[in-house]
């Protein structure tokens, strides 16, 4: 038997199995937007430098102010200071050579590793003269690296995007302070606001979105759009972290925080939960109202390889009366998905994309027997695990394919009309899952007939009957979907109504001489007039058929009754 894969190498498919077997509950909770996201440095991997790389610019940026003249120079105390907190042994204090940059020093990556864990009291060492936040503001360099504009969102932060406006995160925390969750959700909607952003008492006095996110730790971008309103409260150092929940410029937002904590269960992605102020925030909130163990779904997850000491720590301070002896290895196992972000998001947004589908195909109306659905829903699962199975390796460029083709699908089925790139994300619905089935406006959506249709893409692929290629975005004449079967390869394209049909067609997007097939959701409206790019008599090629998944329903009882059906109609 091969071995699991690790958090890093796992499948985003592989990941889906994890989110449909013990983790079932998590992945319906996070649907229903149960969850709070808690978010760390982790999800920005890659994009913002993380705690090394911050340490060494630090003890260079000391290294390069020192003045070799001056016996006293504030920048080499600090420098001692820092390297202080390292500490030396009295050899690594003898190679220590100022004329060298700190990355060529012999002992460096043995420096930097003791002041991982260290660093918060490296921020804090001070220089004589200035500021105290100096060394994070200007020794960081705060502008240039988390606040720089040229970074764009990474595939965690477009997923942590799509799941907001699909009503699933409406409560984030993060100790980041860059701003790439904020850009990815503006990306997404073309900078529509969607996205409350709280660093202090004040903001959270701003009208309710679809979301919102709270950066106990300060805002980069907020920093220094506004240094004098918001750098003061960019959290880094020792001594901030020690006062951070004492503080009372602090406590609107610690309150909004706590309400979060003990009302939703917590999963935490790219957080190690090392800072000492996290620690003792979570075991207030147990103090407030305390999370069952075992209860209906786990109430703390982790993302990442191993339950590490600090989320042991955390663990241990949420559930004190249960963690115990006995059952530490079972609340571990429960607690631990063993994926990192980025296979987790992506699988998490297309296990919350399906969920919805298959709750609208239980509300579609119709003839079709229970046994009908449940195969449907079946063939849902079946295309979202055929979509995960396209992610070759660059998840950015498949994030962002699934955003514009998706986008595409909807604008073209909802107005008839395909849009331009760089497209909207259109969410299947912004209510979470929970909230759908009672949706007064879904019946005359269309929504609930193409979550059928999509049943039976999925039961296709599942059978070999077909397999499935992607359209052309850029090619105004492509659409949705192509089906490919031994004999043909068949353009599919979707309306809502009627009027999208017409629209479709106006735009270039069907012509009623090709050969493919236009999926309306409603009733079929009377024949489509001819388009004059049309060529007259027998050409020898189908020609465009159109199938109405709503009359379909009302005849067919059993799933294998409207795949024949559909199959006859649209000659596949």
């Amino acid at each position: 038997m091969p071995a699991a894969p690790s958090a890093s190498t796992i499948s985003v498919r592989q990941t889906l199995d994890i989110l449909d077997g013990p983790f079932r509950s998590v992945a319906t909770g996070i649907a229903e937007d149960q969850y709070a996201f808690w978010l760390g440095s982790g999800i920005s991997f890659g994009r913002v430098d993380g705690l090394k790389h911050i340490i060494v610019r630090v003890m260079e940026f000391l290294r390069q102010q020192i003045d070799p003249a001056d016996p006293n120079c504030p920048y080499n105390v600090a420098l001692k200071r820092a390297l202080g907190l390292a500490p030396l042994s009295a050899d690594e204090w003898a190679r220590v050579d100022l004329t060298l940059g700190f990355a060529a020093w012999p002992d460096q990556a043995a420096i930097v590793a003791r002041l991982t864990n260290n660093y918060a009291r490296l921020l804090d060492v001070t220089v004589a003269g200035k500021a105290d936040d100096y060394l994070l503001w200007d020794g960081v360099g705060v502008p240039a690296t988390f606040a720089n504009p040229a970074i764009e969102p990474d595939v965690e932060h477009l997923c942590m995007g799509i799941l907001v406006l699909e009503g699933s995160a409406s409560s984030i925390a993060t100790a980041n302070w860059d701003g790439l969750v904020e850009k990815a959700v503006a990306e997404l909607t073309g900078g529509v606001p969607k996205l409350v952003v709280c660093v202090r008492a004040e903001d959270l006095r701003q009208p309710e979105l679809t979301g919102q996110i709270i950066k106990f730790h300060g805002c980069a971008v907020l920093a220094v759009a506004d240094e004098g309103t918001y750098r003061p409260f960019l959290v880094g150092r020792y001594s901030q972290i020690n006062r951070w929940a004492a503080a009372p410029e602090n406590q609107a937002v610690i309150n909004r925080l706590l309400d979060i904590a003990v009302s939703k269960p917590t999963i935490m992605m790219g957080l190690s939960a090392q800072d000492s102020n996290i620690q003792a925030f979570f075991a207030k909130a147990e103090s407030v109202m305390r999370w069952p163990w075992p209860g209906n779904r786990p109430s703390f997850v982790f993302s990442g390889e191993q339950v590490g000491a600090d989320q042991e720590g955390l663990l241990k301070n949420v559930y004190p009366q249960t963690y115990t002896a006995a059952t530490r290895d079972q609340i571990n196992e429960q607690s631990l998905v063993k994926a990192y972000a980025n296979p987790l998001l992506l699988a998490l947004v297309l296990s919350v994309i399906a969920d919805k589908i298959k709750v609208m195909v239980d509300t579609v109306q119709g003839t079709l027997d229970h046994a009908a659905r449940a195969a449907l829903q079946q063939g849902v699962v079946a295309l979202r695990d055929h979509l995960a199975t396209l992610d070759n390796g660059d998840r950015l460029q498949f994030v962002r394919k699934f955003v514009d083709h998706t986008s595409r699908t909807m604008t073209m089925f909802r107005d008839g009309a395909a849009g331009v790139a760089p497209r909207r994300y259109n969410p299947v619905t912004p209510l979470p899952l929970h909230q759908i089935a009672a949706d007064q406006t879904l019946p005359s959506s269309g929504l609930p007939e193409i979550a059928v249709f999509a049943g039976l893409l999925g039961i296709g692929v599942a059978d070999g009957t077909w397999s499935l290629a992607e359209s052309d975005p850029a090619d105004p004449a492509s659409g949705a979907v192509k089906v490919v079967t031994a004999s043909a390869s068949t353009k599919l394209v979707l309306a809502a109504n009627g009027r999208s049909a017409i629209r479709l067609q106006q735009n270039g997007h069907i012509d009623d001489n090709e050969d493919a097939v236009l999926v309306y959701s409603a009733e079929k409206p009377p024949p489509m007039p001819r388009s004059p790019r049309s060529s007259p008599g027998r050409t020898g090629v189908l020609g465009l058929r159109e199938v109405s998944i709503y009359d379909l329903l009302q005849h067919a009882t059993s799933a294998a009754d409207l795949m024949q059906q559909f199959r006859s109609e649209a000659a596949i």
